[in-house]
């Protein structure tokens, strides 16, 4: 190996030594077990609120419904004004060209 690159390498890893390693506060795991242990009152959500959410998520689901049905509906008629494009146009689809 090149002496330069050893060198750079042997600098890289000497910048480690002398480093600590981190430590906690000696108090840390004393705070961490005495929220733990705190009792909190549970947390009640209004009935109003609750009413509101599922009426969004039916009226979401109702107009998914009819824009589906929307267009499910309507896909006969495409094919039909595609067809009449292809037509009046003189364009074929790729399945009839001869090569």
């Amino acid at each position: 190996m090149e002496p330069e690159k050893e060198q750079w390498i042997n600098n890289v890893l000497g910048s480690l030594d002398g480093m600590q390693r981190a430590e906690a506060s000696p108090f840390l795991f004393a705070k961490i077990r005495n929220r733990l242990t705190d009792a909190t009152a549970p947390v009640y959500v209004p009935v109003r609120t609750v009413w509101l959410i599922v009426a969004s998520f039916a009226m979401l689901l109702l107009l998914n419904w009819g824009v589906a049905a929307t267009v499910f509906s309507s896909g006969n008629t495409d094919s039909v004004d595609l067809d009449t494009v292809i037509t009046d146009m003189h364009l074929y689809p790729s399945t009839n060209q001869l090569y």
